[in-house]
């Protein structure tokens, strides 16, 4: 079945059979509720640390997280509202009858002048595991609208029996006024970035529930293995998460270390849990052995990680708005569609209307495809699945309607005056990589070839991409082309050099090679001759880097990559597990500039300016205990972008251009092209 299909047929077995407790009960295999109780005994640990206060009806509130709402369909008119979203959670999976969910908002601590209702929403997946685990999970959301700009506000989500988290807050996004010599220069700010997270505990890890009862610990799946639904299945030889490395649960602290940021938002690349290890957007299947992998045409997925990424994230995404995109872990055929997007196909992204805030200012039907304003900051998240070459389960789901309100949302921006104004740098995030050498993806040819031609035209100035586990910058690129070098340190004028890709899929899962040496199974591009570094396999690039035996003796660290491929339509077929995939088509590049294997995060620093004046853009990579560091984090490449502030329009006789002198000077001629 295709993903649409497959949430269809279990839509209808369940408006057939219900999920009741008794069914629920059964389908665990002691009857003891083992799925539950684990599922509460993490909520609790997690509600707790939060500083939770249970009521009288043994329900618990976890997973809080925050989501910008955007208040206009190209995002052009910055959010005061705020999306919250918990997860209710009970030792018998199912809730009190009557039970009802409140947010308290007020501007101080303890002083909550304002309540609003939640809308509680149960997400069950009965039928899309035989032999595996019932998905029955509760989830009030709220939307706290008719905000200020810019002010902090403090929330709890309190429940109808007493129930009552501790306190969280926020603060509300700043308004940037329109060009005028008199507008008020917004603060400094940063955002960080990431992807490919995933999780480093066992969704039923017995040190949540069960002590030592193996009975139970058999009952809640602990017989399920390492490394199936969790991250652990690190490279002995990784020096981080490897034996004897730095940090073995690197996707738990990167999480933590972006609070040293004290980031504004957060903005995660798609594969956010991998509840579906399988990635590939099929039916879901845990029936067989799960050592061996999904079957033919199937997935293996295990609803209970997202109750242990949630948890994760909570102590960050409680207090910090976290915004996601959609990858190819994230296609979960699974739940019916009818209810989420009005009769029309969900392609997988049914829970993540449940579970998450998705501001909805994109195309129907497309519901990880928005956009959103912070400050001088423009950002939009696209679903590569829609587009992609290489994994092909969701390629064309739109039918041309993500890329219709790409480029009108991207015009909007730089060519209405009134929008332009108030926007200077523009980031967009995905999670196909249009630009990267990994051996495992590098790059995808369908991505590439739909975005590359509109970041060029529409000046976008940072791309932030996953799939690929490690860390890549490019040098900035016009038109498939890097228009010059860009090493750490270096400043770039994006309305003049280009576009930098980022790939951050170094935020936890276990970590992918660079390309191999060239050779029958990993070719050089047709018709290069390979020679000297370039016949070595392709290493590491980063500020502090020594390769092993010094420069290019061990491993091609020079600026010349031959040995890279994308992936191509041509030659689509259906491969062994079930889905269609393209065809592996061999490329000489220039563009790659930094790299780095293990895991990391990026921390973007934002300064505006006065209109006319200087704004900056730095990007930061900051590594997990970088070995031999003996330090938590280090900064291991850093790259400033420069624009004029409010000049930043493009197109005929556009106000004025927003290009900076070799000096570094702004020009304010009058743009005439």
């Amino acid at each position: 079945m295709t993903v649409d299909e497959y949430s269809e047929w279990n839509a209808r077995e369940l408006a057939r059979h219900p999920v009741s407790r008794r069914l629920m009960l059964k389908a665990v295999a002691a009857g003891a509720g083992g799925y539950a109780l684990a599922q509460f005994t993490l909520a609790t640990s997690a509600f707790a640390a939060g500083g939770g206060t249970a009521g009288t009806q043994g329900v618990v509130v976890s997973g809080r997280h925050l989501s910008f709402m955007a208040m206009s369909r190209y995002g052009h008119l910055p959010s005061n509202s705020m999306a919250v979203t918990a997860q209710l959670v009970s030792k018998t999976g199912s809730l009190p009858k009557g039970l009802r969910a409140f947010v308290d908002i007020g501007t101080a601590a303890g002083q909550y002048g304002r309540r609003v209702e939640t809308d509680i929403q149960h997400l069950i997946g009965q039928y899309a595991i035989p032999g595996g685990p019932i998905g029955s999970q509760f989830y009030a959301k709220a939307e706290l609208t008719g905000l200020h700009a810019a002010t902090r506000y403090h929330y709890r989500f309190r429940l109808s029996d007493g129930t009552v988290t501790g306190d969280a807050f926020f603060t509300t996004a700043p308004v940037r006024e329109k060009w005028n010599s008199r507008s008020k220069v917004l603060d400094p700010f940063t955002f960080t970035a990431f992807a490919d997270v995933g999780t480093n505990t066992f969704p039923t890890d017995p040190q949540y529930a069960w002590g030592e009862d193996p009975a139970l610990v058999k009952a809640a799946g602990g017989a399920w293995p390492k490394a199936v639904f969790d991250n652990n299945y690190y490279n002995p030889a990784d020096p981080v998460a490897g034996l004897g490395g730095t940090d073995p649960t690197p996707a738990v602290t990167l999480t933590h270390l972006m609070s040293t940021q004290k980031p504004r938002f957060t903005l995660l690349a798609g594969d956010i849990c991998y509840a579906d290890p399988s990635g590939t957007g099929l039916p879901a299947d845990d029936s067989g052995a799960l050592t061996t992998g999904a079957a033919p045409g199937k997935n293996l997925y295990n609803p209970y990680v997202w109750d242990v990424f949630l948890n994760q994230i909570e102590s960050q995404a409680a207090f910090t708005p976290w915004m996601f995109a959609t990858g190819n872990h994230d296609m979960e055929p699974l739940y019916g569609n009818t209810e989420f997007l009005g009769g029309s196909a969900n392609h997988g992204y049914g829970g993540h209307l449940k579970r998450l805030d998705l501001p909805g200012t994109g195309p129907k039907g497309c519901p990880s495809v928005y956009s959103f304003i912070y400050g001088n900051v423009a950002v939009i998240s696209l679903d590569a699945n829609d587009l992609s070459a290489e994994i092909q389960t969701n390629t064309g789901y739109s039918g041309g309607a993500q890329l219709k309100w790409l480029e009108a949302t991207l015009k909007e921006w730089r060519t209405n005056q009134h929008v332009a104004e108030t926007i200077d740098f523009v980031v967009a995030f995905f999670h196909h990589c249009a630009y990267s050498t990994t051996n495992n993806h590098a790059s995808d040819g369908g991505v590439r070839d739909a975005l590359d031609p509109l970041f060029t035209k529409y000046q976008v100035d940072l791309v932030v991409q996953g799939h690929n586990h490690l860390m890549e910058r490019t040098d900035p690129i016009k038109n498939g082309k890097a228009t010059r070098k860009a090493p750490d340190g270096s400043t770039i004028n994006p309305a003049r050099d280009g576009v930098t890709y980022l790939t951050v899929g170094s935020g936890g899962r276990p970590r992918y090679p660079f390309r191999a040496a060239p050779s029958a199974t990993a070719p050089a591009a047709p018709g290069t001759d390979p020679f000297g570094p370039q016949l070595l396999p392709e290493g590491q690039r980063y500020r502090g880097y020594q390769a092993p035996g010094g420069a290019n003796t061990t491993e091609n660290n020079t600026e010349n990559v031959v040995n890279s491929y994308v992936w191509s339509t041509e030659g689509t077929t259906v491969n062994a597990s079930g889905y269609p995939a393209g065809t592996k088509v061999p490329e000489e590049i220039e563009w790659s500039q930094v790299r780095y294997d293990d895991y990391a995060f990026i921390a973007v620093d934002v300064v505006p300016a006065k209109p006319g004046g200087k704004t900056t853009f730095t990007i930061r990579t900051i590594a997990d205990a970088l070995p031999g560091s003996g330090k938590p984090f280090q900064e291991i490449d850093r790259l400033t972008l420069r624009r004029v502030a409010g000049e930043n329009g493009i197109g005929c006789g556009y106000g004025r251009s927003a290009l900076i002198l070799p000096n570094g000077q702004p020009a304010l001629s009058t743009a005439t092209s």
